[in-house]
């Protein structure tokens, strides 16, 4: 269970469970799975998993239930800007991120340390739409605006919490990208993967009430969905800084690259309990992933292995850590 100590600092770690890691991992590898069915994998009873499963989300360390989506399938890509800023205080950066959050198809905005302070993440179809938003950014913040990066992701794959479990299960991560489909969807369908993609546990008597449907048109929508590899999954964002882990985003520069290399750094993140994303991108880097550790000498020492195992492939390494992770949809249409 969740140890509740009302006199520890909100820097201090919250203190889990090898049963709730567990909960929490099962919950990544499908974040609708029914307290029944996690009761089964973790051995407690129905109720004993739903009250487990509360407490998390009061305490919140589950952040967010959502849909994965591969986007790429109705002809959308992603693209990131990464900006440094200047002169900028508390309240200023927090007027800054609630403005871009608030701009066209924002999917999330990374707080970061390092070179850059955030990285914002966009959903788009439409190149014009694309430069008006980072124009946007830049008339509105321009004398804050150190730096600018931009990049266009072209594939990515979200492997499992490993890390919660110090194991990976490596036929469970998802890839998602490599295709612009233009697959069309009806309204229903639209709706029902926007509404799961802000909350993938969403109850279909639910989900039917919000959107004036039957649940059987809500099932049908799912099914096709599903059918049309689009809907892929559900998971859970967690709050790990809250559990004392830290969070990394890794920008790797390629040497003398060829296809069986990359294949095994990409098996390499495969089966690493620590890597939870890779990302490949036209940019900044030739690849990128993200590494959730319990302190910094776990984090050199995997970067250190890295460098090692993949000396004639990689050229240099960078790296950020995250503070935090505001807003996640992979479809806010």
């Amino acid at each position: 269970m969740v140890k509740i100590d009302n006199k520890r600092s909100p820097e201090e770690p919250i203190t889990i469970d090898k049963t709730d890691r567990r909960i929490l991992y099962e919950l990544d590898l499908n974040g609708r799975a029914t307290y029944s069915e996690i009761g089964k994998k973790v051995r407690l009873s129905k109720q004993s998993v739903k009250e487990r499963i509360s407490n998390l989300e009061k305490i919140g360390i589950i952040r967010q239930y959502f849909a994965l989506i591969d986007v790429h399938r109705m002809g959308y890509t992603f693209y990131r800007i990464d900006l440094k800023l200047q002169n900028v205080t508390g309240p200023k950066e927090k007027y800054i991120v609630n403005y871009i959050l608030k701009l066209p198809k924002v999917i999330s905005v990374l707080e970061l340390h390092g070179n850059y302070d955030l990285a914002v993440l966009f959903l788009t179809k439409d190149i014009i739409e694309t430069d008006n938003n980072i124009k946007n950014i830049k008339w509105k913040f321009n004398k804050y605006i150190k730096d600018i990066s931009f990049s266009v992701i072209t594939t990515h794959t979200r492997y499992k919490y490993g890390f919660l479990i110090d194991k990976k299960q490596e036929d469970k991560e998802v890839f998602m990208g490599r295709e612009l489909a233009g697959i069309k969807l009806s309204p229903v369908e639209n709706k029902v993967l926007t509404a799961l993609g802000w909350n993938g546990r969403i109850s279909l008597t639910t989900l039917a009430k919000q959107l004036g449907k039957s649940i059987s048109s809500i099932k049908n929508a799912i099914k096709n969905l599903k059918d049309k590899k689009i809907l892929l999954g559900y998971t859970t964002l967690i709050a790990s800084q809250a559990l004392g882990y830290l969070h990394y985003k890794v920008f790797i520069n390629f040497q003398n690259p060829s296809q069986e290399k990359e294949r095994k750094l990409e098996y390499y993140f495969r089966i690493s309990p620590n890597i939870i994303y890779m990302t490949k991108s036209l940019g900044r880097s030739d690849i990128e992933c993200e590494i959730i550790v319990r302190n910094i000498t776990e984090f050199k020492k995997i970067i250190r292995e890295m460098q090692y195992e993949f000396s004639s492939l990689i050229r240099d390494i960078d790296s950020y850590l995250v503070l935090n992770q505001l807003d996640t949809s992979y479809y806010p249409v």
